[in-house]
Protein backbone atom coordinates (compact mmCIF):
# COMPACT_ATOMS: atom_id res chain seq x y z
CA UNK A 1 0.00 0.00 0.00
CA UNK A 2 1.31 3.43 -0.90
CA UNK A 3 0.25 7.07 -1.08
CA UNK A 4 -0.15 9.39 -4.07
CA UNK A 5 1.97 12.53 -4.26
CA UNK A 6 1.49 15.45 -6.64
CA UNK A 7 3.51 18.63 -7.18
CA UNK A 8 2.35 22.13 -6.32
CA UNK A 9 2.41 24.22 -9.51
CA UNK A 10 3.24 27.34 -7.45
CA UNK A 11 6.11 26.03 -5.32
CA UNK A 12 7.17 22.84 -7.14
CA UNK A 13 7.05 20.93 -3.84
CA UNK A 14 5.47 17.48 -3.70
CA UNK A 15 2.64 16.87 -1.26
CA UNK A 16 0.40 13.99 -0.27
CA UNK A 17 -3.08 13.74 -1.76
CA UNK A 18 -4.12 11.58 1.18
CA UNK A 19 -5.07 8.81 -1.26
CA UNK A 20 -3.72 5.39 -0.31
CA UNK A 21 -3.69 2.55 -2.82
CA UNK A 22 -1.57 -0.30 -4.13
CA UNK A 23 0.50 -0.29 -7.32
CA UNK A 24 -1.97 -2.43 -9.31
CA UNK A 25 -4.80 -0.01 -8.54
CA UNK A 26 -2.57 2.97 -9.35
CA UNK A 27 -1.89 1.53 -12.83
CA UNK A 28 -5.66 1.20 -13.44
CA UNK A 29 -6.50 4.84 -12.65
CA UNK A 30 -8.24 6.71 -15.44
CA UNK A 31 -7.32 10.14 -16.74
CA UNK A 32 -10.07 11.79 -14.66
CA UNK A 33 -9.06 14.99 -12.88
CA UNK A 34 -9.04 15.15 -9.10
CA UNK A 35 -8.31 17.91 -6.62
CA UNK A 36 -6.14 18.02 -3.53
CA UNK A 37 -5.45 20.69 -0.92
CA UNK A 38 -1.85 21.93 -1.03
CA UNK A 39 -0.36 22.69 2.39
CA UNK A 40 2.40 24.81 0.85
CA UNK A 41 0.41 27.43 -1.08
CA UNK A 42 -2.90 26.70 0.66
CA UNK A 43 -4.86 26.21 -2.53
CA UNK A 44 -6.78 23.36 -4.16
CA UNK A 45 -4.91 21.93 -7.15
CA UNK A 46 -6.35 19.85 -9.97
CA UNK A 47 -4.29 16.84 -11.00
CA UNK A 48 -4.53 13.72 -13.13
CA UNK A 49 -3.07 10.29 -12.37
CA UNK A 50 -0.29 10.83 -14.93
CA UNK A 51 0.89 13.78 -12.81
CA UNK A 52 0.88 11.74 -9.60
CA UNK A 53 3.61 9.59 -8.11
CA UNK A 54 3.02 6.53 -5.94
CA UNK A 55 5.41 6.13 -3.00
CA UNK A 56 5.50 3.41 -0.36
CA UNK A 57 5.53 5.75 2.61
CA UNK A 58 6.06 9.34 3.66
CA UNK A 59 7.04 10.71 7.08
CA UNK A 60 4.06 11.37 9.39
CA UNK A 61 4.83 15.10 9.39
CA UNK A 62 3.99 15.11 5.65
CA UNK A 63 0.65 13.30 5.99
CA UNK A 64 -2.20 15.36 4.60
CA UNK A 65 -3.98 14.82 7.90
CA UNK A 66 -1.24 16.85 9.63
CA UNK A 67 -2.10 20.04 7.75
CA UNK A 68 -4.97 22.36 8.52
CA UNK A 69 -6.64 24.36 5.75
CA UNK A 70 -6.10 28.10 5.93
CA UNK A 71 -8.81 30.05 7.70
CA UNK A 72 -10.97 32.13 5.35
CA UNK A 73 -9.85 35.72 5.06
CA UNK A 74 -12.31 38.31 6.41
CA UNK A 75 -14.18 40.20 3.71
CA UNK A 76 -13.14 43.81 3.12
CA UNK A 77 -15.73 46.36 4.23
Amino acid sequence: MGVLLVSCPETGREFSTGIQLDEATFRMLTAALSTAYCPYCRAEHRWSPREARLVEAIPPREWVESFQPAAPKPADK
